[in-house]
């Protein structure tokens, strides 16, 4: 069930569609007239299990739970009243029974049935059936063929009257498919009710318990990650014609019986697999490969697009959207051999080599014998849906990927001479890519070339994919960073698909402006890859209010890109936006690898200078489960484990205050040897050792540096960017140059932590905020300038060890 309260809810049994614009009123005892409930909902109630809506009327307050069970086709709403005089509860809704979009079925029809106390839907094939009803129902329209409409809007109706001591009323929602009696469906739920409550109950405790926990200073960080579980957990959906597999999200159908990415797409559930393996959720991503192998094209070894729900029904493979997308084989190969570097899972990819050798000659087949690259065939396309394009940046650094991950996957089966082709092959390709993808006369990278082969510079943010194989020079990559840090591609919310300089961007645009979940978690891990912590936190911290814009956790598509709402286009919840935060997460911000066939987890944590602790339970690496607590103060890195398994390799590689000097590593009270590495934007401390099973304490020490401590920022609807943008930083002995983009119609801050004595600053002003915390305030040049206009400037401070 899912909906909004001015369009009213639906209700949906795999593959059907049993209802719509599902909503209440209420009539007080002695009124003739209903108060309608939109007008008096006042609030809603989150919980894993349920939703519930709090109606609050004159004198009486209604609560509504909605909850679906996790394994059974139908739906039950409780309505729990507290009212000075009784109240009756109008439900409206309108019967569908079809399939989803595009197949579909006729003959629909309703009838009441006294004995079930339901309506009754049916069709002439007797293959589908629903049932809406209630034991409480004290009045209900009737199903005659009118003529004519009699004053009542489209659909049926009936009142419900609490008539128990606990002053509570029930509607059932069920379907039934392949023959079953839907009625019995219902009955069965109404008796059962409190046991698949209770099932419901222990499964997202059991689910929160057993995943990945990460617990942190910011309760709206901690909240965010735990509910993007619970939303990868939701999008787990079985379809007794297709099979079970993660659908893409959730939204209303607007009257199209297509309930927005309530179906099957290949390349979201890949998205969805790296989430349930950072996780910890093996068996799960297991699942998901064999399910999209399973649609996977025999002919060709190509990997397909997405399914319908009703997908059984129709010839799918006519329909024009099941093998569409030449770039989801490749990323399949990535994801597989990611797979099994996590879990370990040789038996996987020995069981399914035949398949991934024809997924692997499926990308070969589309490569261009001039160099190496992949080109999009004229009835395919890339990930780019909107333009027809020749062959991307995007496609063709898949493609190095791809190549590597097949020497991975064929080495770890003993395919050792396939192998080291495919190692050749992706040298090849990663050489060819830096030469045909970057423009050196305007210093700024290819995206594509159109299909009459004309080079697109329209400055997206698609680089972000080919950062990971390292296909352009050191320089181009920091030019490609520097670019990407500023504020023309980072509103307060994300990374805009495309720069506001360019002369394509539309903010308003579904792909031409606005900032996806998706794409903005990507380029938050990009930069924690190229240890730019001070670009990377911002970006993924403005993600983190998404999480609440909605239904808990379920987080939206898309925003715009000049103000912070929703784009007119996005669906209201995608699974991947969520996927996205969690993998970002864990990978990025916490630095975490596990490879299960090596017994080894690397630990390489960019943590928030405001965060005095991080901990992370359930860490699974092979057959070992571990627990790290990471406590970290001005001169000291505390790294508490605890390891229930068999001993595992462990890296430990903290983030420091910039410029920092070590003072020494021990674990318990041995001194081990760790190795300061001084990155151009960042200083980690890197150690390795091996962690036995029980309790192990590791201490760091450490002395000096600087580190930025980005302004608090939660944005309120509507508002444009107003934060201040790092788009670089350096330090040549005590030096710290701080280059950045910033509003310049109002001040703005950033604060500054170092032991280190300031002598002077220039660029900004300097104010003591606490010992060794300072305040850096840029003013305002142009009072007058308008809200979103920024420029860019440069902080010099002048540091020592002493006065």
């Amino acid at each position: 069930m899912f909906g909004y309260a001015e369009q009213g809810l639906e209700g949906w049994v795999y593959p059907l569609q049993i209802l719509r614009s599902f909503g209440v009123a209420f009539r007080r005892q002695g009124d003739s007239t209903e108060i309608d409930g939109q007008s008096v909902l006042r609030r809603i109630v989150y919980s894993p299990e349920a939703v519930t809506r709090v109606y609050v009327g004159p004198d009486f307050v209604i609560r509504e739970r909605l909850f679906v069970p996790l394994d059974a086709p139908g739906a039950i709403v409780t309505y729990e009243m507290d009212a000075t005089l009784p109240v009756d509860i109008v439900v409206h809704f309108v019967p569908v029974l079809d399939l989803m979009w595009p197949a579909g079925i006729g003959g629909q029809e309703v009838q009441w049935n006294p004995g079930a106390s339901a309506y009754l839907l049916s069709e002439p094939s007797h293959r589908f059936t629903a049932s809406v009803g209630s034991p409480d129902i004290v009045a209900h329209d009737g199903t005659l063929n009118y003529a004519q409409s009699v004053g009542r809007g489209p659909g049926l109706a009936f009142t419900l009257r609490a008539r128990n001591a606990r002053n509570t009323a029930q509607v059932v929602i069920a379907g039934g498919v392949a023959g079953e009696d839907a009625s019995a469906i219902a009955k069965t739920l109404l008796k059962e009710s409190t046991a698949l409550d209770r099932s419901a109950v222990d499964h997202y405790v059991h689910v929160l318990d057993e995943a990945l926990q990460i617990d942190t200073p910011d309760p709206d960080a901690s909240r965010a990650l735990a509910w993007s579980e619970i939303a990868l957990d939701q999008a787990w959906v079985c379809n007794p014609d297709l099979g079970c597999g993660l659908v893409a999200g959730y939204g209303a159908s607007r009257k199209a019986r297509r309930p927005q990415y309530d179906w099957f797409f290949a390349g979201d559930g890949m998205v969805a697999v790296n989430a349930l393996l950072a996780a910890g959720q093996y068996q799960r991503a297991r699942e998901e490969l064999e399910f999209i192998l399973k649609f996977q094209d025999h002919n060709n070894g190509m990997i397909w697009h997405e399914l319908s729900q009703s997908a059984a029904f129709v010839d799918w493979d006519k329909y024009p959207y099941k093998y569409v997308h030449v770039d989801l084989t490749f990323d399949f190969l990535n994801t597989v051999n990611g797979y099994l570097s996590t879990s370990g899972d040789v038996d996987f990819v020995n069981k399914n080599w035949d398949a991934l050798q024809a997924a692997y000659r499926y990308c070969r087949s589309l490569l261009d014998p001039k160099d190496g690259l992949p080109r999009i065939p004229p009835d395919k396309e890339g990930s780019n849906e909107q333009d027809p394009l020749n062959d991307d940046l995007t496609l063709s650094a898949s493609w190095v990927a791809a190549a590597e991950a097949f020497a991975d996957l064929a080495a770890a089966t003993g395919h050792t001479a396939q192998a080291a082709a495919a190692r050749r092959t992706s040298q090849q390709a990663r050489e060819a890519v830096g030469h045909r993808y970057w423009d050196r006369r305007q210093n700024v990278w290819i995206s594509a070339y159109s299909r009459s082969g004309a080079p697109l510079i329209d400055r997206d943010a698609s680089p972000t994919a080919a950062l990971r194989s390292f296909v352009f020079t050191p320089q181009q990559r920091a030019s490609l960073l520097d670019q990407l840090a500023s504020y023309e591609f980072q509103a307060d919310w994300g990374t805009r698909s495309k720069a506001s300089s360019a002369s394509t961007y539309d903010p308003n645009s579904y792909a031409s402006g606005s900032v996806w979940a998706l794409g903005t978690a990507s380029t938050a891990s990009a930069f924690w890859a190229e240890h730019r912590p001070a670009t990377a936190l911002p970006i993924w911290s403005g993600l983190v209010p998404w999480t609440s814009l909605d239904s808990l956790g379920h987080m939206p598509e898309t925003l715009a890109g000049d103000y912070y709402h929703e784009e007119l286009e996005s669906v209201p919840e995608q699974t991947w936006s969520s996927a996205a935060l969690f993998t970002s997460t864990v990978t990025g911000l916490l630095g975490l690898r596990v490879d299960s066939r090596l017994q080894q987890v690397s630990f390489a944590p960019h943590l928030p200078p405001s965060w005095n602790e991080v901990t992370v339970r359930h860490l699974r690496v092979g057959g070992s489960e571990i627990t790290l607590n990471m406590t970290q103060s001005a001169h000291e890195i505390r790294l508490q484990m605890q390891n229930a398994g068999a001993p595992v390799q462990m890296v430990f590689d903290p983030e420091l205050p910039f410029g920092a000097a070590l003072r020494g590593v021990q674990i318990g009270n041995r001194s081990i040897t760790a190795k300061l590495e001084q990155n151009p934007q960042d200083t980690h401390a890197k150690v390795g050792f091996t962690l036995p099973a029980g309790s192990t304490l590791l201490t760091l020490g450490y002395t000096g540096g600087a580190a930025i401590v980005p302004a608090s920022w939660r944005p309120m609807m509507g508002e444009p960017s107003g934060a201040i943008k790092i788009t670089a930083l350096s330090l040549s002995g005590r030096v710290l140059v701080i280059e950045l983009d910033h509003p310049i119609s109002v001040s703005s801050s950033f604060e500054l932590r170092t032991p280190w004595v300031i002598k002077d600053i220039h660029g900004a002003a300097l104010e003591p905020v606490a010992p060794s915390l300072y305040r850096v305030t840029l003013s305002a040049h142009t009072p007058d300038a308008e809200p979103r206009s920024y420029q860019r400037s440069k902080v010099v401070l002048r540091l020592s060890d002493s006065d």
